[in-house]
């Protein structure tokens, strides 16, 4: 008996051995701070969170730069996910707008070429010498490449302390580098159309709490007002916090708190999410206490917004405008938005990794967005409803002016209706050729929208 039993307890152990030795071949034990290491790492993480899980290759090969191993892990379709040093923290660099406060485009026209001021950032050196968008540009620093040249340039351009701006009409504005940081909300407008309707005007440059106040601001003086209709103007708002994304919802629409207003579908590994209007506000930074009842209280309240929207508009900003359209009316005038539906989550290497090696962040994306209705799928933008481009006619206005091509267009709409604006256009009549738009300084890049994960 006893020898049978030694048997069998040598059997196990034998089984045992093997099964060990097995784990142990398709997990081997990689010194902390290697490339292997962190790679098997950034692999059990793409393998629990990336919404893509599924694709990732069967076998996967640890030996090359982390950098290089995480790429080879993602799907053709996934534009955005990315993996940065754990020490960084700036993802967008310098830009002419948060350096110098302004940005132009470069346009072709009749044969000719002409550049000119797009943006200026109020409060900036610019705004307060004079500087406007519509002037036209005629050298930064004594010159101005054509089209083909111009990115290159403007890199070594955005690292001089200080240039030289030179304006068509002669003057000349000299800007110094800066870190500019734009307010949220520009300075609200109110227009009165044709049939007498008073319009409101509000343009936010990104989604940040720290414009929570002024946008309150805003909404009290349209309210004097009487406004009855809105437009929103978003054409460059890159996205940021989705908590302040249901803050500006909840103060221009007619909703309730706890209406659906997002879906968050994520892979077979994590939980699919749903929020309200209310759960998400209350994901607001510290150091803010708006809830949702007071501020749909002190909101418009509004059943139709024209939202103006272009490939500059992105992440939350489209978000707002796919997640609102289950409750309100949204007519969205201008172009096709920049298409980032997805959510990400930001992974840390630990100690025990990475050791004394340096560390990484990565960021996949692990949720598609969608609406209360599951609408969403807009990786190629959200299409406008009325197609235009703020460069249809030049000069450009600021923002807010009643000339500018997109409020035109919007405050056109209110007073006639889209196949009245088409009914002008004859058949014989002269249309003027619109400009073609050779460079934008202002570069296409959409903020992240983080979300916390829930396993199953």
């Amino acid at each position: 008996m006893f020898v049978r039993g030694s048997n069998r307890c040598a059997v196990l152990l034998i089984c045992m051995l093997l099964l060990a030795t097995s784990c142990k071949k398709d997990a081997p034990d990689f010194p902390v701070g290697s490339s292997e290491a962190i790679n098997r790492w950034i692999h059990d993480q793409m393998e629990q969170y990336y919404y893509w899980s599924s694709a990732l290759p069967a076998a996967a090969n640890f030996d090359q730069l982390p950098k290089d191993f995480f790429q080879s892990l993602l799907v053709k379709e996934d534009r955005f996910s990315n993996m940065m040093p754990s020490g960084k923290t700036d993802t967008y660099g310098t830009t002419l707008l948060n350096t110098f406060g302004f940005d132009f485009m470069q346009f072709k026209r009749e044969n000719a070429t002409v550049s000119l001021i797009s943006h200026v950032v109020p409060g900036s050196t610019g705004d307060r010498l004079g500087l406007q968008r519509g002037d036209t540009l005629q050298h930064i620093n004594g010159q101005l490449p054509t089209e083909n040249r111009l990115s290159s340039w403007l890199q070594q351009a955005t690292q001089q302390t200080s240039i030289l701006l030179t304006l068509a009409n002669g003057t000349i504005y000299t800007l110094p580098a800066a870190y500019i940081s734009q307010p949220v909300i520009y300075p609200s407008e109110m227009f009165m159309t044709d049939r007498n309707n008073k319009v409101g005007y509000i343009f936010l440059s990104h989604f940040d709490f720290s414009g929570g106040y002024d946008l309150l601001k805003a909404i009290v003086k349209l309210q004097t007002n009487g406004v009855q209709e809105l437009i929103l103007d978003l054409r460059y708002n890159s996205g940021g916090s989705v908590a302040f994304a249901a803050f500006v919802a909840l103060a221009l629409a007619d909703i309730q708190p706890n209406d659906v207003f997002v879906h968050y579908k994520g892979n077979g590994h994590l939980q699919n999410l749903q929020e309200t209007f209310a759960q998400t506000l209350a994901r607001q930074p510290d150091g803010y206490n708006f809830t949702a009842s007071d501020v749909r209280q002190k909101g418009l309240g509004l059943q139709r917004l024209l939202v103006l929207g272009t490939g500059h508009t992105a992440s939350a900003s489209e978000m707002l405008i796919n997640n609102l359209r289950p409750y309100v009316e949204v007519v969205h005038i201008g172009g096709s938005t920049y298409g980032k539906d997805m959510a990400s989550t930001t992974l840390t290497t630990p100690a025990p990794v990475v050791g004394t090696a340096p560390g990484w962040h990565i960021v996949p994306m692990i949720y598609k967005i969608y609406n209360a209705q599951h609408q969403g799928e807009y990786a190629n933008g959200l299409q406008p409803q009325i197609k235009k481009t703020e460069h249809s006619a030049l000069p450009l206005y600021p923002f807010g002016d009643q000339r500018d091509a997109l409020v035109a267009e919007a405050l056109a709409h209110l007073a006639y209706g889209k196949a009245q604006i088409k009914s002008e256009i004859k058949p014989g009549l002269n249309v003027p050729t619109e400009p073609q738009l050779l460079f934008q300084s202002a570069p296409y890049q959409a903020q992240p929208i983080e979300i916390q994960t829930i396993k199953k």
